[in-house]
């Protein structure tokens, strides 16, 4: 899909757009209706899901603090306001900051996961099972100390679709525990026709049973935290194996080699690991070019992967497709950490660190589900005119109907 164009929309048609992202059964105001308000219905001025939707659309905007959001949403037209529900003018800062920090971050995800979800929805999928990884991320701004000194650090963990770099997901880690993260959001999303994928910390049996247990694949690296696991695949007949897949790329002064071995397990018990249906054998040799003060090296790394796909399911060509896929998150918080500036947010209370990392998300999401593959210009675009953040969320809001 094309880009959001940048043409200025007419004034006589403002309010109609702002009616579009009201209206829509699957909008973004109708997805954040369900995020329950705790606050007693006495006093209240601004609905939740209203203060909510104007503080994403200034993430959309690229506003990265609080005050910027309010200060942003001070300087839209009335018209638009009224596209958020707020026809008794902008809330206070303080009264964002408030409502951010005590929304529920499970019921805040829940929603705008489920909003960008219709809306890829109706995107191509792609062939076979759909690669799902995940992984954790820390906050690194979002620290306080203890009395004491000990230092306490908010962190997450994310589900990211590697087709199209897509968030599916999110969970609080606590207390450093990222392994319960990662299964407390596997055992929450449906991943019928998914294949998970998750670095050496995760490749554990409990997970794997998870995962199939709620209807999916999982595909999984061993090193040597899972000492004999590893011996045990170290010692399969790899050299009356022939390559089932070479490929070579150059780029960034190295050339990469990449072979590719598999075995079909008929004994699991002679790898150790539940469930292993295939194993892969992934070598990679890189050769980096000659600089003024060295001369070319060639360099060899060997990885292995375990995965519950038969072969009928998983060729070894889609299993190294998918390997190489399970960067997408990494790729994700990249663009949170040098687009959005996440590391140097130090907002930390109540629930607002994750609820922040929760809208980055979704507003990369967002943006990439419009034709945008360039965030820091589609984010450059959205802050110079308003018009455009109603503009895509008014897009996925109609792609999920």
């Amino acid at each position: 899909m094309s880009p959001v164009s940048p043409v200025r929309i007419p004034d006589g048609q403002r309010a109609r757009l702002a009616a579009r992202v009201v209206e829509r059964p699957a909008g973004l105001l109708a997805a954040l209706g369900g995020v329950r308000d705790r606050r007693k219905a006495r006093g209240r001025r601004f609905e939740l899901a209203s203060v909510l939707t104007l503080w994403l659309a200034g993430v959309l905007a690229g506003q990265q603090t609080f005050a910027a959001v309010w200060e942003w949403a001070v300087d839209l037209p009335a018209d638009l306001l009224a596209g958020f529900g707020l026809a008794r003018g902008v809330p206070s800062e303080r009264t964002i900051r408030r409502l951010v920090e005590g929304a529920d971050p499970a019921a805040l995800d829940a929603a705008l996961s489920g909003w960008i979800a219709k809306a890829q929805a109706s995107a191509d999928p792609p062939a076979g099972p759909r690669g799902l990884a995940f992984d954790g991320k820390t906050l690194k701004g979002a620290r306080s100390f203890t009395e004491t000194g000990a230092m306490s650090q908010e962190a997450v963990v994310e589900a990211v679709w590697h087709h199209g770099g897509i968030a599916a997901g999110h969970q609080r880690i606590i207390g450093g525990d990222e392994i319960a993260a990662v299964e407390a959001l596997a055992g929450r999303l449906d991943l019928a026709d998914v294949l998970v994928t998750a670095d050496s910390l995760h490749s554990h049996t409990r997970l794997a049973r998870k995962i199939r247990a709620r209807g999916g694949h999982w595909l999984f690296v061993i090193k040597l935290n899972q000492p004999t696991v590893h011996a045990n695949l170290t010692r399969l007949p790899w050299n009356q194996t022939p390559d089932l897949v070479t490929t070579s790329e150059k780029g960034h002064g190295r050339t990469e080699v990449r072979s590719l071995k598999a075995l079909t397990i008929t004994t699991p018990g002679l790898v150790g690991f539940w469930g292993t249906k295939q194993v892969v054998q992934l070598r990679r040799r890189t050769r980096r070019k000659k600089t003024v003060t060295a001369e070319p090296t060639w360099s060899e790394e060997v990885f292995y992967l375990v995965t519950s796909l038969p072969a009928e399911q998983g060729h070894p060509r889609y299993l190294a497709a998918r390997a190489r896929g399970h960067w997408s998150v990494e790729a994700v918080h990249h663009v949170r950490d040098r687009t959005l500036d996440e590391d140097r947010h130090t907002v930390r209370t109540g629930n607002a660190a994750l609820a922040w990392a929760i809208a980055r998300d979704t507003a990369i999401s967002a943006l990439r589900l419009t034709g945008h593959r360039n965030i820091a210009k589609a984010m450059r675009s959205t802050a110079r005119n308003p018009e455009r953040v109603f503009q895509i969320i008014a897009l996925i809001s109609e792609r999920g109907l």
